[in-house]
């Protein structure tokens, strides 16, 4: 069930970004055999459509100051950690252009500044990149997620 229920998620963006309502969502997975329990998939699906309408807020607060609940998207409640926080970077190898921004997740249990963000990435990063460590060029904070927000 869980590769059935990250397949359907991955559609799931789509389908928002596209204007789908949920039921109809729905009933288009059912029909292609990427179904589970009902109540789940409508919870998975809100989940997405608020993360898709506070996606990059994070970016707009001061770097000294807490986030708070109206920039914050839900997060699942089966998630090991209190908040995740999305960064985007690029590096050094190649030359950027907008899609060629890169994300990486920070998962926490106590609320960070995007200043404390930063450099918790920073410091981490040499640990997260083992096999082919590079230079980041530019790092920003892009969103944050939280249990138990709608």
């Amino acid at each position: 069930m869980s590769i059935v229920r990250a397949e359907t998620i991955a559609r799931m963006r789509g389908a928002v970004k596209a204007g789908i309502s949920g039921y109809r969502f729905i009933a288009d997975m059912k029909a292609m055999g990427l179904s589970y329990r009902r109540t789940d998939m409508l919870a998975d699906w809100r989940l997405e459509v608020g993360a898709q309408k506070k996606e990059g807020l994070l970016r707009y607060i001061r770097r000294d100051r807490y986030p708070t609940t109206s920039v914050m998207a839900g997060l699942s409640p089966k998630a090991s950690r209190e908040f995740m926080y999305k960064l985007r970077y690029s590096e050094v190898i190649k030359p950027v252009t907008k899609e060629d921004w890169m994300f990486v997740n920070l998962m926490t249990d106590v609320p960070l500044t995007p200043q404390m963000l930063e450099s918790e990435v920073v410091r981490r990063w040499g640990e997260w990149e083992k096999y082919r460590p590079l230079a980041l060029t530019e790092l920003q904070v892009w969103s944050v997620f939280k249990k138990g927000v709608e």
